[in-house]
């Protein structure tokens, strides 16, 4: 029954990306993986692998993510989100719309960020949450990340004014950091207190199925059907049909001469039927297999 593809879940609130694995493989005894952590308390696009898809998965979590946040002011906590302890309060209504909206522009573009305390990112082999869970701190790096657009769509006054944000970045981003930042910029400190992601790459949130309508797939033999193909999230990729002999070499890892000019990088392969093989590097007019899924 497991098959192989990609699967759109609508992760809830509460849930870990590890929790939502461990579900998938309680239900189908698929081998199954995912693409790329969404908080515990974030909700939305979740892309799970099943199958030989575990083995694009590195591939397929390179596709920018676009998210929706609510942002509190005035309030600071530790995880720099609703799950955390509170650190510091102090009263924000100063704050106003035209000055969270010209701030947030300023985070657009290339940026330094610093992965929060409280996070999956390894330090010394240990994950820098369950370091924090210790009451041990690491040293954190700083990565470059990509927001590619930051827009404010609601606003609403108050003690704790709030943001509604919507944001679309490169993958790594980190959404409760971006909070943060601009929580310091105006001056006043601020937290994440809602995330929702609503696109992974190929994936949108439109078209997510929940833990129910999986369940209930799986219950009518229909899980098959929830997949989505295993050359999906690679369609950004240039792609190359091979002819039947070469096909038959690349399922076997064996290079191809490209009989087309081909950009250096990864391209997707097919054989002449439009079956996916896998994914190549284009070399030196010749293609050289990285991953065979046939």
């Amino acid at each position: 029954m497991p098959g192989d593809g990609f699967l759109n879940l609508l992760k809830p609130p509460g849930m870990t990306s590890h929790d939502a694995v461990a579900w998938l493989r309680r239900h189908t005894g698929a081998r199954a993986g995912h693409t790329g952590t969404l908080d515990r308390a974030a909700a939305g696009s979740l892309v799970l692998c099943v199958g030989q898809a575990r083995r694009l998965s590195r591939f397929a979590a390179e596709a920018d993510k676009a998210y929706v946040g609510e942002i509190t002011f005035g309030v600071i906590t530790d995880t720099l989100d609703a799950e955390g302890m509170l650190l510091r309060e102090e009263d924000a209504s100063g704050l106003t719309s035209a000055r969270v909206e010209e701030t947030l522009k300023r985070f657009e573009g290339e940026i330094e960020q610093t992965a929060p305390a409280y996070s999956a990112v390894h330090a010394g082999g240990i994950r820098l949450y369950e370091l924090a869970r210790q009451g041990r701190e690491a040293p954190r790096r700083t990565r470059r990340v990509r927001i590619a657009s930051a827009r404010m769509m609601d606003f609403f006054a108050g003690r704790h004014p709030r943001a509604r944000v919507a944001v679309e970045c490169s993958k790594g981003t980190y959404i409760r950091a971006l909070a943060a930042d601009l929580g310091e910029a105006v001056g006043c400190g601020a937290y994440l207190s809602f995330l929702v992601r609503t696109r992974s790459g190929a994936f949108d949130i439109a078209d997510s199925l929940t833990l129910e309508q999986t369940e209930a797939a799986i219950s009518a033999g229909r899980f098959e059907t929830t997949l989505r193909p295993l050359d999906e999230p690679l369609s950004a990729l240039p792609a190359v049909t091979l002819e039947e002999r070469d096909a038959r070499l690349a399922e076997h890892g064996g290079a191809v001469a490209a009989e087309v000019a081909v950009a250096s990088g990864l391209v997707r392969m097919y054989d002449p039927s439009g079956r996916f093989i896998g994914l190549a590097e284009a070399r030196e007019n010749e293609l050289r297999p990285r991953v065979v899924v046939a």
